[in-house]
């Protein structure tokens, strides 16, 4: 797709699959604001388990499910930039191929994973992804930039409100 515009996109698109869009912010900090660290480790965009097409995704549901809770969920409609606006607007600058994958967001409410949690994203009548956090080992030498734990890089990667309830209980329960 080159310059396709948004009624267009639905013939040049060859489909959907639910993708968990995984983020260790953890490294927020490094690589002055660069996400190469932060989303692109090996095993952090599983994507799957099949393509769908002949599916209104607009017509569809969005669930995350953490350990069995629904702890993402928003009806595809509502997005603030609809797909078609987003692959437009993308076409515009960047030649899409075929396999090309491209994620359009996620609702809020993105929670912190442990290993062994269990996460499942699932688009109605489109399919649900299974993955279990695993920890790999770190690597054996300490070149470049190293994790952090901080109360910006925990705001963010939280999404600011759920960081700040658990903060004011913390406090709350020290009185």
């Amino acid at each position: 797709m080159k310059n396709v515009g948004p009624n267009d996109i639905w013939d040049n698109n060859a489909g959907f699959a639910p993708a968990n869009d995984v983020g260790l912010h953890d490294f927020r900090d490094t690589g002055r604001g660069g996400m190469t660290r932060v989303k692109g480790q090996g095993g952090f965009c599983p994507v799957g388990p099949g393509i769908v097409s002949g599916v209104d995704v607009r017509q569809e549901r969005l669930r995350t499910y953490l350990n069995g809770e629904v702890v993402q969920e928003v009806d595809i409609a509502s997005m603030t930039f609809g797909i078609d606006y987003q692959l437009a607007d993308l076409c515009r600058h960047v030649t899409l191929l075929p396999g090309d994958v491209v994620l359009t967001g996620t609702p809020a409410n993105t929670r912190p994973m442990q290993p062994g949690d269990v996460v499942e994203v699932e688009i109605t009548r489109i399919g649900r992804l299974t993955n279990t956090v695993a920890e790999r080992p770190a690597p054996p030498h300490p070149i470049g930039h190293q994790p952090t734990d901080s109360d910006g890089v925990r705001l963010v990667a939280l999404e600011g409100d759920w960081w700040a309830e658990r903060k004011a209980e913390e406090v709350a329960g020290h009185r």
